[in-house]
């Protein structure tokens, strides 16, 4: 008689024991849907490549349930700074989540045009490394030609002009200015150490106008160019005379 109650008493304690388990999990779904939490979205489609901006963002609130996996979210303004000039790998729509998985660093890997102002060009030159190292990207430069010119008088005298003024450096090498960590910045140092072993030149990439890209490609058949580092924040073009040992000796 004791084992005929044990039984179903026993299946009724599990029946139970099994409905609450349900009824507990879908009570956290559903405390875990009511949670809000922020999210990163953009204001635009952004293209495949394309550098992403803190302007091109906005904040939006979503049930916690809803956040993609490795969304960025967003509870601070140094949140912002975390995908600030990240790389989109493929094109986020606009009011899309923007994953971790859809974004990479600037690198070269990404390519030198995810740097290029819209209507720039990207100008890349040949200068001596020693020249090239105490250049930094995003620091501004002019450009100067030195070459045979012929006076009025039928002579041939040796000048330099003032090429360009204010020229934005994108790139130094394979350095983008992607903002490495210790780790990366030495490895990044080594690799060019080791590439400079073989030449004592590196690629110096500016942006230019398409029409100042084509003098810079035409004055360099002509003479030779200088690169001449500017000082932050001195973005003044400059009325410059044409330089000549006539001129410097008077």
């Amino acid at each position: 008689m004791r084992k005929g109650i044990m039984l179903p008493l026993m299946l009724a304690v599990l029946a139970g024991l099994v409905y609450w388990m349900i009824a507990h999990n879908a009570e956290q779904k559903l405390n875990a849907s009511k949670m809000i939490k922020t999210v990163l979205v953009p204001t635009r489609d952004i293209k495949e490549r394309e550098v992403i901006k803190r302007e091109y963002l906005k904040q939006i609130q979503v049930p916690a349930a809803y956040v993609q996996k490795d969304a960025f979210t967003y509870t601070t303004d140094a949140d912002l700074a975390k995908i600030d000039n990240l790389i989109a790998r493929i094109q986020i729509p606009k009011g899309n989540q923007i994953s971790k998985y859809a974004v990479t660093s600037l690198s070269p890997e990404a390519g030198l045009s995810s740097k290029i102002p819209v209507s720039m060009r990207g100008y890349v030159m040949v200068v001596d490394s020693n020249v090239a190292s105490m250049i930094k990207p995003d620091d501004n430069v002019d450009i100067l030609l030195t070459f045979e010119a012929r006076m009025k008088n039928g002579a041939q005298q040796r000048v330099t002009v003032t090429l360009l003024q204010n020229v934005k450096v994108l790139g130094v090498g394979s350095n983008l200015g992607q903002g490495l960590d210790a780790k990366a910045a030495a490895a990044l140092k080594n690799q060019e150490e080791d590439a400079s072993a073989y030449t004592d030149t590196s690629a110096l990439s500016l942006a230019l106008s398409p029409r100042d890209a084509q003098y810079l490609a035409l004055a360099q058949g002509e003479g030779t160019l200088s690169v001449i580092l500017r000082s932050h924040g001195d973005v003044t073009n400059y009325l410059m005379e044409i330089a000549t040992f006539e001129k410097l000796f008077q």
